[in-house]
């Protein structure tokens, strides 16, 4: 039971980070140049294989002009 929610919580960030991505008509390479994240960071965040540091984040955030609390929401509020 615990093991299904643990997924899905972690499936949010993945999930926002596509869509903004997505909202902006922006590939996760044309993301990687305007966040000086690197593209490999963020296809292993939208593929749930890790999840970034937070200056990571901040910069995500930043290039895809959103909160980062939009994409990665505090843990324990995965709405």
């Amino acid at each position: 039971m615990f093991r299904n929610i643990r997924t899905k919580v972690a499936t949010i960030p993945a999930n926002n980070l596509r869509y903004y991505r997505i909202m902006k008509l922006m590939t996760q390479r044309e993301l990687a140049k305007a966040s000086g994240v690197s593209q490999v960071t963020i296809s292993f965040t939208e593929t749930m294989q890790s999840e970034p540091m937070g200056l990571t984040k901040q910069k995500l955030a930043r290039a895809l002009k959103v909160a980062p609390e939009k994409i990665f929401p505090p843990r324990g509020r995965g709405k």
